[in-house]
């Protein structure tokens, strides 16, 4: 389990997000996305969802909670239009981890029966109905539960990063499949180190075997390689203050796309999934070392 866990989480959210375009053959609708060129007009499919959104929402009446969650998401739009890097990189968050939800809403919810029949403990599958409500309400506040294109999530993010994000820049060299030559990684990893950014060392994690190349030097080389590399990197990110928590949106998004509703946080799920100790003291070993060059 922890082989395919740290696989995903290597290249972040970049190869699920396609292989969910590609599985359900969503529209590359262009939408408020930065910069963006002549509008695509959206489809039929995009044209329900909105629709249904819209009446989903009279329907119910916009009780306080959901009020709350529109207001919380054009909040963090509005900043991320007046120029605010962080809020932009917290857009293209909220978008991605809404993607695989809002591509359709009706098979969000129907593919969770599929994900129960996996699931044999009552509070994991306790956890999984918790987590999917909550996300399914948070991405209908979400431009109304709308279909994100993608360059909503690309644009939102290279915007970030032309703006100063470094987290957001890391992402935007993984879906630009941006592959460094062993100066650019180095150098990166030397702004990386440098920041004290919990958000650029977690993306360090998410993206690290798709923007490095193996040769890359310095005096964290030996942390660029080996199994539980991109791991180690994660983890030290969530000690540092990166939302990691068991409520937070990356062990949601760990829940609803490969059932780990455990209710941990993410390191204590990465190491009760490791096969051994030696495997759990290695992870601990690259997390400190990390963390010294850091706080050096």
């Amino acid at each position: 389990m922890v082989g395919r866990t740290g696989g995903w989480l290597a290249v972040g959210l970049v190869a699920a997000v396609v292989g969910v375009a590609l599985w359900w053959n969503a529209p590359a609708t262009q939408g408020d996305a930065p910069g963006g060129k002549a509008q695509v007009a959206p489809s039929a499919v995009a044209a329900e969802v909105r629709a249904n959104a819209t009446e989903s929402r009279t329907s119910r009446g916009g009780g306080p909670a959901e009020v709350d969650r529109v207001k919380t998401f054009e909040d963090l739009k509005q900043r991320a239009k007046a120029g605010d890097a962080v809020a932009q990189r917290l857009l293209a968050d909220t978008y991605e981890g809404c993607y695989f939800v809002n591509i359709d809403r009706d098979k969000f919810m129907g593919s969770l029966d599929f994900n129960k029949q996996m699931i044999r403990a009552p509070a994991q599958l306790s956890v999984l109905e918790q987590v999917a409500d909550e996300r399914f309400a948070q991405c209908g506040a979400v431009d109304g539960g709308a279909i994100v294109p993608m360059q909503l999530i690309t644009g939102w993010y290279a915007q970030a990063a032309e703006n100063g994000d470094l987290a957001a820049r890391l992402m935007d060299n993984a879906f630009k499949r941006k592959r460094l030559d062993t100066a650019e990684a180095a150098e990166q990893l030397e702004e990386v180190l440098g920041s004290n950014d919990a958000a650029a060392v977690f993306a360090m994690g998410t993206t690290l075997q798709s923007n490095y190349p193996a040769s890359a030097g310095g005096p964290a080389a030996g942390l660029m390689t080996g199994e539980h590399a991109g791991d180690a990197w994660m983890v030290a990110g969530c000690r540092m203050g990166y939302d990691c928590g068991p409520s937070g949106d990356l062990m949601g998004t760990l829940c609803l796309l490969q059932n780990a509703c455990t209710g941990e946080d993410f390191e204590a799920y990465l190491k009760r999934a490791m096969m051994n100790e030696a495997q759990r003291r290695d992870l601990e070993r690259r997390v400190t070392e990390i963390l010294r060059l850091v706080e050096g």
